[in-house]
């Protein structure tokens, strides 16, 4: 069952946040609360995605510590961006750092700056229970969403994703000006395109997080070493300086006729065969197994391309992982 309240607070604020979590689950109000509620292997950061998507109200143990920390300053940004009714339950007397206070626009502050603090822990109680009961209106702890804050940045994980998929595009464009991709194919260009198209569509397919698996990425890196060897054994054997070294592609079966002149040479002739058919590789092998050879080169360049792409998809496109505040 989802947890109804995420408690978000500084590790140095670990006592208050553990009477906070106490008392309102004695009113039975689930709470989510790190470390937890964060399962052994989880990653922290989706881990507290999944905390906050399944919560009702955000309660934000405020102090200096807290103030200050990047950590809490995402879990907020998070809340905000979910419509999470935010209660800040002021623990000192400490005024929001600006970064903060961008995303805490909302009217109703708790203050507990006055001991006991079980008492003002016993109020916030009332607050969480009116929320979660529909008694009060939500509308007045939600913060607005400041404009601005959803444009794009290196946080965006399509940002993220985009810009890692074009470099790889780039990377590709520059093997295949380079002579590295399969000669006289259109898969050289294709391939970038494939490497800037699959990021994008991982992301905006909402799939990010599949890819972001260890045992994906393990089997992702795989298929990338065995395409990346499939591919440079194909070329180093099958691809060979042509007429003022424009690469060739040769086959595995001699024609006919080059099975008269040069027998058992085939289908590994030597360079001079090409020269005396004027660089001519469709007079030395079969069209079929030229083909043949092509199609293995475009395949096993595609794959490893692919494979590439989906690394970024899920190295960058995923959810940012966050450290625990120490």
């Amino acid at each position: 069952m989802a947890a109804e309240v995420f408690i978000s607070y500084s590790s140095k604020d670990r006592t208050v946040a553990n009477m906070v979590c106490a008392l309102l689950e004695e009113r039975g109000h689930r709470c989510w609360i790190a470390p937890r509620d964060i399962l052994p292997g989880t990653e922290w950061g989706e881990a507290i995605i999944t905390g906050l998507k399944g919560a009702q109200v955000f309660v934000l143990v405020f102090s200096q510590h807290a103030n200050t920390s990047p950590q809490i300053l995402r879990e907020v940004e998070r809340a905000v961006h979910l419509g999470l009714p935010i209660i800040p339950f002021r623990i000192e007397d400490v005024v929001p750092e600006r970064s903060l206070e961008y995303f805490m626009s909302v009217p109703h502050w708790l203050d507990a700056l006055s001991p006991p603090v079980e008492d003002h822990i016993a109020r916030l109680g009332d607050v969480v229970s009116q929320l979660v009961n529909g008694v009060t209106d939500a509308r007045e702890y939600r913060s607005a969403k400041p404009q601005g804050a959803a444009k794009l940045s290196w946080n965006n994980a399509l940002v993220r994703a985009g810009t890692g998929g074009a470099v790889l595009a780039l990377l590709l464009l520059a093997a295949w000006l380079g002579g590295l991709a399969p000669p006289a194919s259109p898969v050289g260009w294709l391939a970038a395109l494939v490497a800037l198209a699959i990021p994008a569509g991982v992301i905006g397919s909402g799939q990010a997080k599949w890819w972001t698996k260890r045992g994906v990425q393990s089997a992702l890196l795989a298929l990338l070493f065995v395409a990346a060897a499939a591919y440079g054994w194909a070329h180093s054997g099958y691809v060979i300086a042509g007429e003022q070294g424009a690469p060739l592609v040769r086959g595995t079966e001699c024609t006919p006729d080059a099975k008269l002149v040069y027998e058992s040479e085939c289908p590994d002739l030597p360079s001079d065969a090409l020269i005396d058919a004027a660089y001519d590789e469709a007079a030395l092998w079969t069209a079929g197994s030229i083909g043949r050879v092509k199609l293995m080169l475009g395949g096993a360049w595609m794959l490893a391309a692919a494979a590439a792409a989906l690394l970024v998809a899920g190295w960058l496109g995923g959810p940012r992982r966050l450290k625990q505040e120490e």
